[in-house]
């Protein structure tokens, strides 16, 4: 398996599921072994969890993922780098030779770029892609820029992309983590020649303690930025305060370095929310009693959504991307808008069903992964 981060190294939801079907299918009796990538210079090997880890350094030119700022031009050549990179290429051809699996599944690939692809269906191994971010379309992973979404006929997205949907056609089967990311990219001409499915990540419940308290909690968990709907929260929160004075409301998470995190945070003060830096989920869930996540861009899944329904806690949300789906399979979710927030105090809260939380269990998503594999 391949993704650009590892444990113990975490940026987002990826990580998290990469790591549980690996671990998931090792305990199945396969021999895996993950490739990813660290800002040291040598390579490095680990096991976490009876999971080969091989670290390998990048080569580019910089570290993207430690939030230092570079500048524009640099950070231009770096992708330019990236859009396909000979030298990831060769480490991991050289890692294959080592391993010679019976097949490879990448995942995210920012900074091994699509050039191992093409290493990868030299060898005649059998390919496996899941996408989870919006990587291939364009370099910020995201498609989403200033206050909204990038159109993929925008001439920059078709320049990042065209590469990359070209080396697509050395997938042989292609995997939405949901139908929306998969539509998504196959309706735009990548993966033309690979089987196509979808399969939610794997999501496990969170266990943490109940406290209870005297008014309403709500809280935000996630990157503090406006693609992820922070100052929409902010703004949220100061409406539900008009209506209830003793709401509390606390948000857990980073803010990116640089660019507007900084009016992120005067806003943040403005609407009485409380910053608690980046916690752990279950003293996350132990803090809230109402999850509002105003996404905005379109999220590819929504681990936060599932976790937070798992929790038992209202989820507050915009139907967008993945979360669309997730709304019709799992209770207690409910669109933002106006109705909703005034009318709190009124929505029930479901208890969640053991076949619910079963479907995103790591055996069965495991389970389905593997008859891909064997497809």
């Amino acid at each position: 398996m391949i993704n650009t981060i590892y444990s113990p190294f975490k940026i987002g939801g990826a990580e998290v599921s990469v790591q549980l079907l690996a671990e998931e299918l090792e305990k199945k009796g396969n021999t895996v072994t993950v490739l990813t990538l660290h800002d040291e210079k040598a390579r490095k090997v680990s096991t976490i969890n009876n999971v080969t880890v091989v670290y390998l350094p990048l080569k580019n030119l910089y570290w993207p993922f430690d939030g230092k700022q570079q500048s524009k031009i640099k950070k231009l050549f770096w992708h330019i780098i990236d859009n396909y990179n000979p030298l990831m290429a060769r480490s991991v051809a050289n890692e294959l030779d080592n391993f010679k699996p019976d097949l490879v599944h990448t995942n995210n690939i920012a900074g091994f770029s699509v050039a191992i692809w093409e290493v990868i269906k030299r060898k005649n191994i059998k390919l496996i892609h899941t996408s989870r971010d919006y990587y291939l379309f364009h370099p910020n992973s995201t498609m989403y820029e200033g206050n909204g979404d990038l159109s993929v006929n925008k001439p920059v997205v078709k320049f990042w992309s065209f590469l990359k949907k070209v080396k697509s056609k050395h997938v042989d089967v292609y995997v939405g983590i949901s139908e929306f990311i998969k539509d998504f990219h196959v309706e735009n001409g990548f993966f033309a020649k690979a089987r196509k499915k979808y399969i939610y990540n794997s999501v496990d419940s969170i266990k943490f303690e109940k406290k209870e308290s005297p008014s309403w909690r709500v809280g935000f968990i996630g990157r503090l930025t406006r693609d992820k709907g922070f100052d929409d929260f902010c703004h949220y929160v100061k409406k539900l305060k008009k209506n209830n004075s003793d709401i509390k409301a606390v948000a857990a998470g980073r803010f990116n370095s640089g660019g507007d995190s900084q009016e992120l945070k005067v806003l943040a003060e403005n609407c009485s929310v409380e910053l608690l830096g980046f916690i752990s989920l279950d003293t996350f869930f132990s803090s809230v009693d109402v999850v509002v996540l105003p996404v905005k861009w379109r999220e590819p899944f929504g681990r936060v959504v599932v976790e937070s329904v798992f929790a038992e806690k209202m989820v507050l949300t915009n139907a967008v991307g993945g979360i669309a789906e997730l709304a019709l399979l799992l209770p207690n979710i409910h669109v933002i808008d106006d109705n909703v927030l005034v009318e709190l105090d009124k929505l029930e809260i479901k208890s969640v069903d053991s076949d619910t939380i079963g479907m995103f269990s790591p055996k069965k998503i495991a389970k389905e992964y593997f008859e891909v594999y064997n497809s």
